[in-house]
């Protein structure tokens, strides 16, 4: 008897153990470092800019640990920025601009770090959801050293076609 009590004691801490390290992705509170990493990695950022003891910052951080708020690590670096902080304030008005008086401020940037999408004060997930559907759109192409995104002169002599295909030119109206 006593080890079944052991046994089932033991699978309810291996549970509880589980469910508590079951969180979303892991917060960066720098935002410095945060952009450097963006650039480097080529992903968004999510920037939650708010306080501990804001109930709808908590409500933000509770939803995208649950996953109701989904956040891929292969496209999004999230950020919980200290709004009380005085460099915290400095850096992150310095960078963005959102409109409002209720935090969280929310910022979704590209791995450049210009501001796609803003929101400040509460929301629903299906309100995030709907600004990361948003930043996802216009998300800017992501750079390959060297190379021009939207050229609009002819190609190079050394990387135009052998054969007598015409060759496309992009232009920026592309």
């Amino acid at each position: 008897m006593k080890q079944l009590q052991l046994s089932v004691i033991v699978l309810i801490m291996i549970l509880m153990g589980d469910h508590a390290h079951a969180k979303g992705p892991q917060a960066l509170t720098d935002l410095t470092a945060a952009l450097e990493s963006a650039k480097t990695e080529g992903k968004m950022l999510i920037i939650q800019y708010g306080r501990e003891a804001c109930g709808n910052c908590q409500a933000l951080k509770t939803a995208i640990a649950k996953g109701e708020v989904k956040l891929p690590k292969d496209r999004f670096i999230y950020v919980d920025l200290n709004c009380d902080d005085p460099k915290t304030q400095q850096s992150f008005s310095k960078n963005f601009k959102v409109e409002g008086k209720m935090l969280p401020f929310v910022v979704i940037a590209d791995s450049e770090g210009k501001q796609l999408v803003s929101r400040a004060g509460y929301g629903a997930p299906e309100d995030f959801k709907k600004m990361i559907k948003e930043a996802s759109k216009q998300k800017a192409p992501i750079r390959t050293p060297g190379k021009s995104q939207n050229r609009t002169t002819k190609p190079l002599p050394s990387e135009q076609q052998s054969s007598n295909t015409p060759i496309p030119v992009a232009t920026s109206d592309q």
